[in-house]
């Protein structure tokens, strides 16, 4: 789209579960507003009808009728982008009072129609405890014949199919209607398509479009892309390329600024607060660098930071300020967003995977860089397991019983049955430890957001630099040390034929930045689709 065009004004898609009292359309409405990626509501007729004595007749149906208008328009004034409505909504009865909205041309209308066999709909009225009398609900099982007769119905037959089923089923059918990126994926475990081989300078034009389509400036499209391409290079899926769809769909929803500049609030001569406007996680590195930056010239530089776009990888940011001459602390969390770890002897998420970055200058040679996350895994590498269709080491998911798990899809399911582990192990107690001081920093004393008072998504951290010579020590007889170290590590026996120890940040082999890298044949597809949009691609 060129600057001068004006972007057509998006339809709102309204999203109808019909069927008779029993089908499931509460539950699976519940579940499936979850899942897209833009902001969206779920109307309840239930809810928005829970009268008594509770009677189905013209005055029910004329409630029902204006309180889902007020709820609908509440929404769309909200800024709703898709709502979902479950309830008994059918030509004759209550979808008699939308004849004016199903006809708005703000509105897109879709509707799915929940089907199950008698006995099984009495089945569930009999175990489900509503404001509605069973024996009345009973009586509406022949409400299930009337379905078919709803224009441009989608049939699902619940019956055959489990909850989450139901819910995959349908959210299979709006992602192939909606751009790519706005539904989350089932959550069912798929046979993935095998992996393509794709030439590094085709991945990261390819990629670049598909952010520039987006939205994203070339020049921060081009450097995210570069970023995410390295990653993959260096092995470390869960911070490469799945996170384009992702960037795409946070930009979608509103969550990602493309365009938005960070801005910089001084509080003191060495302290400042920086606002990533939640800008683009590459564009926020650049500001975060050259802030930290000053402590070259002076005392130590701290840096808060909040509402930044996802940071991606944090080793790039620490080599960039120990090639300063800089020592590097830095600490970060996602705004109180991102709850997947458990805490330690917990079961459900409650924090974030927190990472901690560190760095330190040690001339000739480069740097040590740590940077980890305070969970067992990061929560890119579940997900690029589930995009693999490979299950996970024990020892990196907990299950709701406290018990390990290796399958990726129960930390998505919804609700979630299984956490990511606290780092440490059998004394994760200590991964907990970190966790929680890294949401204390980031969230309370960078004033980011945190896990008891979320502001999110996004990045937010406390960052300290200072020179590495500060107290007296040179940078070189630091690198002397430090090449000490790594000669005391050169002889410490292994396990096997396990390669020596190694020094933080001193692989033991550069990764490759030409050739083909290997990609998970949905995802490129994905992202190949997400690109197709862009006109220099069409």
């Amino acid at each position: 789209m060129s600057e001068n065009q004006q972007p057509a004004a998006e339809k709102v898609r309204v999203v109808v579960l019909t069927g008779a009292p029993g089908a499931g359309k509460t539950e699976t409405g519940r579940r499936l507003v979850r899942r897209y990626r833009v902001p969206a509501a779920l109307i309840d007729t239930d809810a928005i009808g829970d009268v008594y004595p509770w009677q189905a007749d013209e005055r029910l149906y004329a409630v029902l009728g204006r309180n889902l208008r007020a709820c609908l328009d509440t929404y769309l004034e909200w800024g709703a982008r898709v709502v979902v409505v479950s309830g008994v909504l059918l030509p004759g009865r209550t979808l008699d009072q939308f004849a004016d909205l199903l006809a708005d041309a703000r509105l897109e209308w879709v509707f799915y129609g929940l089907r199950a066999r008698p006995e099984d709909l009495a089945a569930r009225i009999l175990a489900d405890t509503k404001v509605q009398e069973a024996d009345g609900r009973l009586s509406w099982s022949h409400l299930d014949a009337e379905v078919a007769g709803v224009p441009g119905i989608r049939n699902v037959a619940t019956h055959t199919l489990t909850l989450d089923e139901v819910v995959d089923r349908i959210a299979a059918s709006e992602a192939a209607d909606l751009p790519m990126g706005t539904v989350t994926p089932a959550t069912g475990r798929v046979r993935p398509a095998p992996d393509a081989r794709v030439p590094q300078d085709e991945v990261l034009r390819v990629c670049g479009a598909a952010l520039e389509e987006a939205g994203f400036p070339a020049d921060v499209a081009f450097d995210t892309a570069a970023e995410l391409i390295a990653a993959e290079a260096d092995g470390q899926a869960s911070h490469g390329l799945l996170r384009v769809p992702e960037y795409v769909a946070a930009a979608a929803a509103g969550e990602l600024s493309p365009t938005a500049r960070p801005t910089v609030h001084r509080t003191s001569a060495r302290s400042v607060v920086l606002d990533g406007q939640r800008a683009p996680g590459t564009l926020v590195r650049r500001h975060l660098v050259a802030e930290l930056g000053r402590a070259e010239a002076g005392g130590p530089v701290v840096v808060g930071l909040r509402g930044s776009g996802h940071l991606g990888r944090l080793a790039p940011l620490a080599r960039e300020v120990a090639a300063r001459g800089l020592v590097l602390l830095g600490f970060v969390n996602f705004c109180g967003a991102g709850r997947k770890v458990a805490p330690a002897g917990g079961t459900d998420g409650r924090w974030a995977t927190n990472p901690v970055v560190l760095a330190c200058p040690a001339p000739p040679g480069p740097p040590l860089v740590v940077d980890m996350s305070t969970s067992a895994t990061a929560e890119g590498a579940v997900r690029s397991a589930l995009l693999s269709g490979k299950s996970l080491p024990p020892g990196l998911l907990i299950g709701t019983d406290g018990h390990p798990v290796t399958d990726p899809r129960l930390l998505y399911s919804d609700p979630p049955r299984a956490a990511l582990a606290p780092l440490g192990g059998i004394a994760s107690h200590k991964g907990h430890a970190l966790a929680a001081m890294v949401e204390t920093l980031a969230g309370a004393v960078a004033g980011a957001g945190h896990a008891a008072a979320p502001l999110g998504p996004g990045n937010g951290g406390l960052f300290v630099a200072f020179r590495a010579d500060a107290l007296g020590t040179s940078t070189a007889a630091i690198g002397t040390a430090v090449a000490e170290l790594e000669r005391h590590l050169l002889d410490t026996p292994t396990a096997g034929d396990g390669a020596p120890p190694r020094l933080p940040g001193r692989s033991a082999r550069p990764s490759p930045r030409h050739g083909d890298l290997a990609v998970p044949g949905g995802l490129w597809q994905q992202i190949q689709e997400l690109a197709a949009r862009a006109p220099a691609l069409t």
